[in-house]
């Protein structure tokens, strides 16, 4: 399968999934900006916003609302959390099926956040990081059990 997401849905490939709906999948993301890093991803292979579905468009708030309270209630984003959807390939979509970010953010951390984008597709320190992403699946898949 060409899409990772598609693949990922269908099963074919492995990822921290925390939840998921009818309607989408909530993962961690695999080369995190910061702690937490989770994607909301569209079931339906869907490159851009307009190519969603209405029913899967007007549920996508309401899940992003569930996961920013799981994820404040473990103790990330009290903050802030940065909701990012890139639409197309020249809005920096790497993968062009419809996905959400949510990125908590604290204070002051824009200097480190600046390093990870340039470095976070570097294999550096992978085992480490799977380690942290697996900590974190379990905290916020129990966080989203409790949202519900």
């Amino acid at each position: 399968m060409d899409c990772v997401f598609c693949a990922i849905a269908a099963g074919q490939l492995p990822a921290h999934q925390l939840f998921e709906d009818e309607h989408f999948l909530v993962i961690l993301d695999i080369y995190p900006l910061r702690p937490a890093h989770v994607l909301i991803v569209s079931r339906e292979h869907a490159p851009y916003l307009s190519d969603l579905s209405a029913a899967a468009r007007e549920h996508l708030l309401t899940l992003a609302e569930r996961v920013t309270r799981a994820l404040r209630g473990s103790g990330y984003g009290s903050e802030g959390i940065n909701l990012l959807i890139n639409d197309g390939p020249a809005a920096n979509q790497h993968v062009p099926h419809l996905h959400l970010h949510l990125i908590p953010r604290r204070s002051g951390d824009l200097a480190g956040g600046a390093w990870r984008v340039l470095t976070r597709f570097l294999p550096l320190g992978r085992q480490a990081l799977q380690a942290r992403l697996d900590a974190e699946a379990g905290m916020l898949r129990n966080a989203l059990k409790r949202e519900s």
